[in-house]
């Protein structure tokens, strides 16, 4: 009570002189009488008046709630919380109060609404057992108890008709925040009955269209769409066959977002820019913007004291490794390599510093930083009166280098410590320390990496082309001449890179892909010494046939090496631990265990037997390279670092090394129409009102929506459910109406498909851990929490009238997660289908699904192609709902080969190749495509019709192929990079347009529902056709040679 006569004090208007309005209000909703509007802000449910004022909190809790929605007789207000890790819903009384929990499944639960009698929630989720995974619309009791599915295909967000009988609702892969998408994954607005039938699309727009809402009458549906042109408005349609939508908002600047209608469809509120406005239905052409204030206090501590003792980015070692430079939280630290001093601060500011260098005499250091908004390069020397010496230093100053653009990047000092050389947009620059004298010394682009040799006099750097080949090259310090080029010396282009010196410049050890994986190789400097002259000039490089002085150490997966001083031998990364091998690779060493994940690894120059190397988790490790048991020598150099960290400006910072990031290297750079420095403008004043990770999250997603670009994101570690919920591998049927649950179907290889059990589709469980199933029961509570635990679960058959015969019994099931389901459910999916192919074509064609273009996927195309279809006749292929990777080439690989030879065994047996895994498919092939064929699957379905090979069935993919890339961010989030666009040939960007097909088939949620795959019938029809006219061909063609003879 105490607490809540506090916050009315606090709400006194006197109080309020001079506060400016929140922004970033988000999911409002308003009340039947269109008199209050809550909405989510700071993590909390608030509540205002709709004209506007002071607003009020109706939930203070640390967690993220959101997505409220008045009940329709304005007594409740359901809401969306992870307060238990994931997302749960919750009901409040509309005046404030304590919350109740309605679902409590592992799987995300969103509120969309209610129903028209106040009685239960409707709320999206991904809970249950399918594949694929779509969310669909449930209802929950107000009192709890087992959710009712009402969709049975795909839906996120919906409606409830005032009488009750139908639900608007949204279908399709659309990505809420993206700006101007046009394309096969948006959404769409469908209709259907309340019993999940009867299912109609009701808009065509290939555009993005969300938040259905029922009108006045209940015979028109609003929401919101693009397809009056961008931004984003209300738009209006009836609810009957050819009805075309009518505009209600005509907002330019700004666009709408999560809109909401009240019970009786007077107003609607929503989103648009930083604010929350709101329409009469009856006059929307004058829609008004609330002004919100909010009198409020930090939940939680906005400043933060954290101790690191891990998660440092890259060390730095003086000349005499006594010291390390690293950076910590985007600060540098210098500490003894011993470990016992503790660290000294060098730099102090809220922005991300990185990547420093010391000066070869140890008097300084250079750094890379984005405090002026871009990647420049900073000098750090001593500012300590008391101890001038940079070494011993405590205080320190900080000068800018570079001005340009263009990121900098590896930094290095030479040898002699005049120049600093660096990367900019990969060209090669040196630089005086006064920031005179900027110089271009390699001017070709795409450099990747370089290393100085030992006497200074070379540099070796790796150049990569546009097919990700890349080369070694070296040239004199100073720079290329006309006289002295730079020297390819592997002309291997494949992929060359890490290049690391020893320190007599006799060898070069470095990573290539010479065996289709990346491995180790070292280079000899000079030609082999004939007997008695080893004294010659040891610096010296006989270029001549150098690139034939290369040998592989070992054949190990390589992707991080560094070669000893001696140049004897080298240690590596394989897998993720570290390792040590001869150059001649006739020993080979494991030196860690514990999966390190080493990087940046170190050969002291001082100590020949100790390696340095930064671990996974961001720790300084040693390593003995004379080690003779994985994992004995293993040790570490340890630093303890307290740090007060404002989350305001760590949040300022994260968002400003996204915009930078894409900034430098967004592949497009137009930035697809978009004024990037407008769209930072426009965002970066609402990040103090996002301090919530949920809330900041969907302000940065909104500003990379102004892309309208895939493959692009922020991802914060995620927060896991206090219990995750078990399955018992059981499917139910949804129409069962009677007590307990109907077995449909028992998952095979899953937890109830097992010797003894017994289980059959028809019967009925009737309790689990002896709590009687009824509709105030939630399975999923029962099921939390018990992976790998024995539940008992009483089975039997529908109630006999006889009271006398047992109709139950007791059976012990072992569930689990849903992560482990998922193959499961999967091979499920793919055996129906396979099954339902060899039907329609009497065993005629196969069907091979590939799930993703990656290693896992490819394994399983080449083991259904070799050992369950390559006797058939045809071939259905199937990349539907695959996300992508990057075997487009190796799936073409197998496919569209003529036969050209044949190799006959005395036994009888013939084939068409000596190697078994040389085969190819040269058979009638069609592929199967839809709007959630996304990246590699979309650059394979576009060279398989580029190429000839077959007809495309299904629907456009998506529209989404980009190169990416991620990196971590100053507070350890990651951040996805599209960094490099793909073009068909006739130079279609594949980000913008997907790949079309052949023959377009739309899936209908009531053929879904009834287990039939309409764009699979269709590829089977089509491929008997063609198999049927190419017999005809062949007969033809055999009746008039047979004439001819």
């Amino acid at each position: 009570m105490l607490r809540y006569i506090s916050f009315c004090l606090l709400l006194i208007p006197g109080l309020a002189f001079g506060q400016e309005p929140i922004l970033f209000p988000r999911t409002p909703d308003i009340s039947p009488d269109a008199k209050t509007v809550v909405f989510s802000y700071l993590g909390d449910i608030w509540a205002v008046d709709a004209t506007g004022g002071n607003a009020r909190p109706l939930t203070i809790h640390t967690a993220h709630d959101f997505q409220p929605a008045f009940s329709p007789d304005g007594k409740f207000i359901a809401f969306s919380s992870n307060r238990h890790g994931s997302y749960d819903c919750f009901i409040i009384p509309a005046q404030g109060g304590k919350a109740k929990r309605l679902t409590s499944d592992s799987a995300n639960d969103i509120v969309c609404g209610w129903a028209p009698d106040s009685k239960s929630v409707l709320f999206s989720s991904n809970r249950g057992l399918s594949y694929p995974g779509f969310s669909n619309l449930y209802t929950v009791s107000i009192d709890g108890g087992q959710p009712v599915r009402i969709t049975f295909d795909e839906a996120k967000d919906g409606a409830i008709h005032p009488a009750g009988n139908l639900i608007a609702f949204t279908r399709g892969p659309g990505a809420w925040y993206r700006k101007g998408y046009r394309g096969s994954s948006n959404d769409e607005i469908w209709v259907g009955g309340i019993d999940g039938t009867g299912n109609k699309k009701i808009t065509d727009f290939n555009g993005q269209d969300s938040s259905p809402m029922w009108g006045q009458n209940a015979n028109a549906v609003y929401y919101v769409s693009e397809v009056f042109g961008s931004p984003p408005n209300i738009v209006r349609i009836e609810n009957k066959p050819g009805a075309k939508p009518v505009k209600i908002t005509n907002h330019t600047s700004e666009g709408v977002r999560k809109a909401r209608i009240n019970a009786n469809g007077s107003v609607i509120v929503y989103e648009c820019g930083a604010d929350i406005y709101f329409i009469d239905t009856s006059n929307p052409g004058m829609p008004r913007k609330i002004i919100i204030k909010a009198l409020i206090d930090d939940k939680t501590n906005a400043d933060r004291l954290v101790t690191f003792t891990q998660n440092a980015s890259k060390f730095a070692f003086n000349k005499e490794e006594s010291l390390v430079i690293f950076g910590v939280h985007g600060e540098l630290y210098r500490m003894g390599v011993s470990g016992v001093a503790k660290p000294v601060r060098l730099t102090d500011n809220p922005a991300d510093d990185f990547d420093a260098v010391w000066a070869p005499d140890s008097s300084k250091a250079v750094f890379l930083s984005d405090r002026t908004g871009r990647i420049e390069v900073f000098l750090l020397e001593s500012a300590d009166t008391e101890h001038p010496k940079f070494i011993e230093a405590h205080q320190f100053k900080v000068k800018q280098i570079t001005n340009d653009e263009k990121p900098e990047s590896s930094l290095t000092f030479s040898p002699d410590g005049k120049k600093i050389y660096f990367l900019r947009a990969g060209r090669l620059w040196s630089i005086n320390l006064d920031g005179s004298e900027q110089k271009e010394v390699v001017s070709l682009s795409m450099i990747t990496e370089y290393s100085w040799s030992p006497d200074g006099k070379w540099i070796v750097y790796s150049r990569r082309d546009g097919s990700f080949a890349s080369e070694l090259f070296i040239i004199p310090a100073a720079g290329p001449t006309k006289e002295i080029p730079p020297k390819n010396i592997t002309r291997y282009a494949t992929s060359n890179h890490s290049p690391t010196w020893s320190t007599d410049g006799k060898r070069i050890a470095f990573v290539s892909e010479r065996r289709n994986t990346p491995g180790l190789f070292v280079m000899e400097m000079q030609k082999p010494f004939a007997k008695g002259k080893n004294n010659l000039d040891s610096g010296a490089i006989d270029f001549e046939e150098i690139h034939t002085r290369v040998s592989a150490v070992g054949s190990m997966n390589t992707t991080d090496a560094a070669i000893s001083p001696g140049g004897s031998k080298i240690a590596f990364r394989s897998g993720d631990e570290l390792w040590v091998a001869s150059v001649t690779g006739g020993l080979v060493t494991k030196l860690s265990t514990g999966a390190v994940k080493p990087q940046g690894i170190y050969w002291s120059k001082k100590t020949t037997d100790l390696i340095y190397f930064r671990d996974g988790n961001g720790s300084l490790r040693t390593a003995k390279a004379s080690s003779a048991l994985p994992g004995a020598d293993l040790g570490s150099v340890s630093f303890r670092i307290k740090m007060m960290i404002k989350a305001g400006e760590e949040n300022l910072e994260v968002f400003d090394q996204c915009w930078r990031l894409l900034a430098d290297n967004f592949y497009d750079a137009k930035f697809h129409g978009a004024d990037w420095n407008l769209v930072r403008q426009r965002y970066r004043p609402m990040v103090s009102h996002a301090p919530m990770k949920e809330d900041f999250q969907a302000l940065v997603f909104l500003m990379l929506g102004e892309l309208n670009a895939s493959h692009l994101g922020l991802q914060f570690t995620s927060s896991f459910p206090e219990e995750k919920t078990s399955e018992l591998g059981l499917l139910f049927d949804e129409n069962f109406k009677g007590k307990g649950l109907k077995i449909k179907e028992v998952i095979k290889r899953g937890p109830a498909d097992k010797r003894g059990l017994d289980l059959k589709a028809g019967e009925i469980i009737f309790a689990i851990n002896g709590v009687e199933l009824n509709p105030l029961v939630e399975v999923s509570q029962l099921l939390n929490g018990k992976n790998d635990e024995t539940v008992t679960v009483s089975v039997g058959s529908e109630s006999s009238p006889d009271p006398k015969i047992k109709n139950r019994r007791n059976v012990e099931i072992t569930p689990i997660l849903r992560d482990r389901m998922a193959p499961l459910l999967y091979d499920r999916w793919v055996n129906l289908n396979a099954q339902k192919v060899s039907e329609m074509s009497n065993g005629k064609v196969g069907y091979i699904h590939i799930p993703s273009m990656d290693d896992a996927g490819l394994d399983k195309f080449v083991r259904s192609l070799y050992s369950d279809n390559f006797d058939k006749d045809a071939l259905v292929l199937d990349v539907r709902f695959n996300g992508g990777g990057f075997t487009h080439d190796q799936v073409l690989n197998y496919l569209g080969a003529q036969d050209h030879t044949r190799f006959l065994h005395r036994e009888g047996d013939k084939g068409s190749v000596l190697r078994s895994y040389d085969r190819k498919w040269t058979k009638p092939v069609i592929l199967l495509i839809n709007n959630r064929s996304y990246s590699d699957a979309e650059i394979f379905p576009n060279a398989f019709k580029t190429l000839g090979l077959g007809k495309l069935v299904g629907q456009p993919t998506g529209g989404m192929v980009i190169g990416t890339g991620s990196t971590k961010l100053i507070d350890g989030s990651t951040f996805r990079i599209p960094r490099i666009g793909v073009y068909t040939n006739l130079g279609v960007d594949m980000d913008t347009v997907g790949v079309a097909p052949d023959i377009f088939v739309e899936p209908m949620p009531d053929d879904l529902k009834k287990g039939h795959d309409a764009q699979l019938q269709k590829a089977v029809e089509v491929m008997l056709k063609d198999m049927q006219v190419e017999d005809l061909k062949k007969t033809g063609n055999e009746k008039i040679r047979n004439l001819k003879r």
